[in-house]
């Protein structure tokens, strides 16, 4: 998925985007400034996940804070989160599946910059990271918005728009299945 946005300098942007069981989400994000602007300072630019508990993901590499130096047209920023569990220990901070907040903002800038006008571009993509890496357990639901709201007044289209194109898959059944029944045959 990707989205776009113009905006001025000290503005906080956010995007969302669902994340499913057994994948590993990647944001990328690049700032592009504009030519011609007045001479802008070196600022420093960083992205944020939250999950759908508005806990924050630590990157797990990637570069989630970058300086841009003054003479910068652009500057990427990315974050490789762990992959989405289908189940958390309720101290631990491990992703789960649902709904993933981005959010893009400058975090060092002189405040005669501030207000400058730039344009974002932030795409999330997730690979499938197999069975080395599925757990037992599951979620009820998915974390996503309007999920504890009740009645059918308009739930059922927010739902279906927070879903990944081919549905939650937090069911029973994952690779490691196969790795237990193989393991169980060759012991």
């Amino acid at each position: 998925q990707t989205g776009t946005a113009q905006a001025s300098a000290g503005d906080y942007l956010y995007w969302v985007f669902p994340a499913d069981t057994g994948r590993r989400p990647t944001v990328k994000a690049t700032v592009k400034f504009p030519e011609g602007e007045a001479k802008r300072s070196a600022s420093t630019w960083q992205i944020d996940v939250y999950d759908g508990l508005r806990r924050r993901q630590a990157c797990q590499y990637g570069h989630q804070t970058r300086k841009a130096g003054a003479d910068a047209s652009a500057v990427e920023l990315s974050c490789v989160l762990r992959t989405v569990r289908s189940w958390s220990e309720p101290w631990a901070n491990d992703p789960l599946p649902g709904s993933y907040y981005v959010r893009l903002t400058v975090v060092n800038l002189p405040a005669d910059d501030l207000g400058l006008p730039f344009e974002a571009e932030v795409r999330a993509d997730s690979v499938d990271k197999g069975g080395a890496h599925h757990v037992d357990g599951a979620l009820a639901e998915p974390l996503v918005p309007g999920i504890s709201v009740t009645g059918t007044s308009g739930t059922s289209q927010a739902r279906a728009a927070a879903e990944p194109e081919d549905g939650w898959a937090s069911g029973w059944w994952t690779t490691r299945w196969l790795w237990t029944v193989g393991g169980g045959v060759l012991a």
